[in-house]
């Protein structure tokens, strides 16, 4: 099952420029690896989302 572009996390300013020609080396820039939690929500409201983008998942794991 792929998810569809609503359902993925978006890009990191990083890896939205590296899909240009002469800046795919701007992935290794990246530094939304993973959620970041607002401090004393319990892990339910986010400050920073992982970056949506499939160089950042480990090998294996589903695309949603």
């Amino acid at each position: 099952m792929t998810a569809t572009a609503a359902d993925r996390a978006p890009l990191s300013a990083e890896c939205a420029l590296a899909q240009r020609p002469n800046y795919q080396g701007l992935h290794r820039e990246c530094r939304q690896t993973s959620d970041v939690p607002l401090p004393h929500s319990n892990g339910r409201i986010l400050l920073t989302r992982s970056c949506g983008c499939a160089c950042h998942r480990p090998s294996g794991s589903p695309t949603t």
